[in-house]
């Protein structure tokens, strides 16, 4: 731009020339030697031009109701934190457990047999048979009669078992006497139908029975085996007969023994199953992360999935009931049918539904009961050894909400860093610079309901010079829950809390950036009132506001360029080299609104020798305005200034290879006051050219 506006200020000295020579003079007749030095003034440049026509307001550039100028960026989506990417609650939950089936109860069990009188006399000699039947439906002694063998005797089929090997419980044999006159006692032996092999031994019931009384006999059938069909052998042992007249009827009387059998536990046989429990208390643990406590959650579409290895005999059902999960309202359990097969799987739906964990008084989060049973509705084969394994798992519940306390997990924002990659700029920057009142507002939504505790670093580096960002951890914003699952808010980063001014004021060639959030910084309260939601999001948007308000204090930039005034051409015949100007200056007038001040200087330098040839001052080009005490221009300073280009000047350079350019900025105040940009500063100015050659001819 430099090389341009000389060789533009050039033609025009070259038009001006011309014009004050006319075609017809005969050249012969001046001397060979001789000097043109006119004195020209030309209007270079004029203006009057306000920031606004410069710069346009837009989404970078901001100019608010009172034409406050500010720059400002916007990035979207900085922050996009989701549930997945803080816990992963989908594989909570793994239960693999075996269970030995052991001992298992079955029902009370009862059958009877009668004998009628007439039943009992058939085992009577004829003769005494004969008396009783000549007593039948009459009032009369009831005549004595001695020990009699009634036989064996099958009771009715026992219908919850074929065979049982019974690890404890009791059959009680009771005898009732519907005689009128009493039994001196009774003898029984129990045996199994098919093989008559024994229940017990010889059972004695040696105390008179009364009429109208019963008396129990008892056998107990830990270690034994008992079949559906039950004989007995009963030998009554006499009768003493009644002393008095009583009514004797030989159907209408009789005896009645009865089986019962109770508290039956079995170890093993082909019976019928009423519902077991397996196992003791279980519960499902779950496994949230260390230092995760859940207290309930809501699942609106899910499964806990089962898998089942069985005796492939075992045909029974099983049933799961998980009494703190409430399904539609009603407690979660599923009967599975075994099936005659080995392995089966299948689902426990668990959809729309609540779970609580936090019921054991002992572990009282984490913590699902459960409990599983068998039964069956038909004989099944069962052995008390046998084994059955269970494997549980939740897949990909989808959640709507979970509570708990979710622990002091601490999320890290991984290192970065920004390299604005103007080094070259800087190493030429010297002075001091500060930008008052620059912000940071982070904008966020959070729909995480837990203290979160925010840590922010930023570190600002020009070669040597570090400043922090100095920001103190924050809390942010949570919603209230579960009466609100969102809240929108927002951090500002500003003077007030950090050494943000500083930072950008440096200004830096790059900055790192670190931070944490850090979960729950406080104390476990215990009350475990975290939540979170399936749909859980931390969305952080920022924004850095650069408001125009700053102060600078002899901030200059220095550059340096190829010295484009040393003609580098082949024709040294141009009559219009530098050296041949007697003088070039610029004339500058400004009317200036900015509170802001612009001096120039331009060296000639020798890069071989490191030596200034010669050097143009503008110091002062264009004074600053004043302000009033919020920083605002109040008026417009008057500034004339002269540039001028001497001999000395153009005749050095020849000498020097490089030109040095250094712009020198200062606010009102020299840097002492802070000052504020305005969209309606305006800046009227005028440059006039004044050149005089000195043309030689020769």
């Amino acid at each position: 731009m430099v090389r341009r506006s000389f060789l533009f200020i050039s033609m025009i000295m070259v038009l001006s020339t011309a014009g004050c020579v006319k075609e017809t003079y005969d050249m012969k007749k001046l001397s060979k030697v001789a000097q043109l030095s006119p004195t020209l003034a030309i209007s270079a440049i004029k203006g009057d031009i306000a920031l606004s026509d410069m710069v346009k307001s837009s989404d970078t550039v901001v100019f608010d109701q009172n034409k406050f100028v500010k720059i400002v960026f916007r990035k979207d989506s900085v922050f996009n934190l989701k549930l997945a990417d803080v816990y992963s609650l989908n594989n909570m939950v793994s239960v693999s457990k075996s269970y030995s089936f052991g001992e298992m109860n079955i029902g009370a069990f009862s059958r009877t047999m009668s004998f009628t009188l007439n039943d009992i006399i058939a085992y009577f000699s004829p003769t005494l048979r004969g008396k009783f039947q000549a007593l039948d439906n009459t009032t009369n002694i009831f005549l004595p009669f001695p020990s009699t063998n009634l036989g064996e005797n099958v009771f009715p089929s026992i219908p919850n078992l074929e065979s049982a090997v019974f690890a404890s419980g009791t059959i009680d044999i009771s005898v009732k006497n519907n005689l009128p006159a009493p039994l001196s006692g009774m003898t029984l032996q129990l045996y199994n139908s098919v093989d008559h092999t024994p229940i017990g031994s010889v059972t004695a019931i040696s105390t008179p029975i009364l009429p109208g009384a019963t008396e129990v006999a008892t056998i107990d059938l830990a270690n034994k085996t008992v079949k559906s069909l039950i004989v007995a052998a009963i030998t009554i042992t006499g009768s003493p007969g009644s002393s008095t007249p009583v009514p004797i009827s030989l159907n209408g009387s009789g005896i009645d023994v009865e089986i019962t059998g109770s508290n039956l536990k079995v170890k093993s046989g082909r019976i019928i199953l009423p519902a077991n429990a397996i196992g003791s208390a279980e519960a499902v643990s779950f496994d949230p992360g260390s230092g995760v406590e859940l207290d309930k959650f809501k699942i609106v579409t899910g499964n806990l999935s089962y898998h089942i290895q069985k005796p492939t005999t075992f045909v029974a059902s099983l049933s799961i009931s998980i009494p703190t999960a409430n399904r539609n309202g009603t407690p979660v359990s599923q009967s599975i049918n075994l099936g005659s097969g080995s392995l089966l799987d299948g689902n426990i739906s668990f959809n729309n539904t609540i779970v609580y964990l936090g019921t054991d008084t002992a572990h009282p989060f984490n913590s699902m009961p459960y409990s599983i049973s068998v039964s069956s509705s038909e004989i099944v084969d069962f052995n008390s050894t046998d084994e059955m394994k269970l494997d549980l798992k939740f897949q990909n519940p989808v959640f709507d909400y979970i509570k708990g306390y979710f622990g002091q997990k601490t999320q890290t924002i991984a290192p970065d860093s920004t390299n604005f990659e103007i080094e070259d700029i800087l190493k030429n920057l010297t002075g001091d610079f500060l930008v008052s009142s620059p912000s940071i507002k982070i904008n966020y939504s959070n729909s995480f309901a837990i203290p979160i505790q925010m840590t922010l670093n930023a570190t600002g580096q020009r070669k040597t010079k570090i400043v922090n960002l100095g920001l103190a951890p924050f809390t942010l914003a949570s919603p209230v829950a579960p009466v609100n699952r969102d809240i929108s808010a927002s951090v500002a980063v500003d003077k007030s809390n950090s050494s943000l001014p500083e930072l950008i004021s440096l200004p830096p060639e790059k900055i790192r950036f670190s931070g944490s959030a850090r979960l729950n910084p406080g104390v476990n309260n215990g009350l475990r009132d975290n939540y979170v939601f399936g749909d859980s999001r931390f969305l952080g948007s920022l924004e850095v506001e650069v408001p125009l308000d700053f102060r600078i204090n002899n901030l200059q930039f220095t550059d340096t360029v190829d010295n484009f005034l040393k003609d580098t051409g082949s024709n040294n015949d141009n009559p219009l080299k530098p050296e041949n100007f007697e003088l070039l200056r610029v004339d500058i007038t400004a009317k200036n609104g900015f509170p802001l001040g612009v001096s120039l200087k331009m060296s000639l330098y020798d890069s071989n020798t490191h030596v200034v040839k010669s050097t143009v001052d503008a110091t002062g080009i264009i004074a600053p305005a004043p302000i009033d005490s919020n920083g605002k221009s109040t008026g417009v300073t008057e500034t004339s200034t002269t540039v001028e280009f001497t001999k000395i000047f153009f005749s050095s350079v020849t000498k020097a290879d490089k030109i040095i350019f250094q712009f020198t900025l200062n606010t009102t105040g020299n840097g002492t006051k802070d000052i504020k940009i305005y969209s309606d500063y305006r800046i009227d100015f005028n440059a006039a050219l004044v050149v005089k050659p000195g043309i030689k001819l020769n």
